[in-house]
């Protein structure tokens, strides 16, 4: 198939989470100890603050006030014992400003390179304005035409309106764009809306899929 446009996902197709949970990050686990909580209730109530995340945010400053208050209602509601508000905002401003949240998948630069010289790159991730100085900072985000972040539009991938706004921008016919996903629900999604897809798996293990699966992006 002769693509035009190749779409990319952010998370565990360009990076990784450092710790292995995107928002429990390193600086957090320095910060908290975790011998003081309880595990199985971190992980239900981190889901029932889930919905700050979907905020519609513009600038790093509003991610910064919505991590701020994602992180202080997680540490009141399990009733962590050093909880104080200094400790809330030192982890929603790590989270927000620093870098080592993420981990940059070996080989990225080759493999957009290459991937540059015959395709135009778009990025649709579902995140928040920090992804853009992450990718600056490590020096790929000139490789897309565009990168489109959920926040910034006030929905994510299974809302399924997020795709049609890079679908409309560039005026993308079915057979003419690739989508790289490693999530199955958003491949999904993409499917519906006439994009082609593979399922990205960064890791090691093997993965079950409906769609081809494949382990870098040297595989295209």
């Amino acid at each position: 198939m002769n693509y035009k446009y190749i779409i990319l996902d952010f998370g565990n197709v360009l990076v990784t989470p450092t710790t292995g949970d995107w928002n429990i990050t390193p600086k957090f686990l320095e910060l908290i100890d975790m011998e003081l909580i309880d595990i199985e209730n971190l992980k239900e109530t981190v889901k029932k603050y889930s919905y700050f995340l979907g905020e519609k945010l513009f600038t790093q400053d509003e991610e910064f006030d919505m991590f701020t208050r994602y992180y202080d209602s997680i540490l009141a509601d399990i009733k962590y014992p050093k909880y104080n508000k200094e400790l809330v905002k030192e982890i929603a401003y790590d989270r927000t400003y620093h870098n080592d949240k993420y981990t940059i998948c070996s080989n990225i630069v080759e493999e957009l390179t290459r991937l540059k010289e015959k395709y135009k790159l778009i990025m649709l991730t579902d995140n928040w304005p920090c992804v853009i100085p992450y990718l600056k900072d490590n020096n790929i985000y000139d490789y897309f035409d565009k990168v489109y972040i959920s926040s910034e539009y006030g929905c994510i991938k299974q809302d399924k309106v997020f795709f049609d706004y890079l679908i409309n921008d560039y005026n993308i016919k079915e057979g003419e764009a690739l989508f790289i996903d490693d999530a199955e629900i958003n491949l999904d999604v993409a499917k519906e809306k006439g994009l082609d897809v593979l399922c990205m798996n960064r890791y090691d293990n093997e993965i079950e899929s409906k769609y081809k699966v494949i382990h870098n992006l040297l595989n295209l």
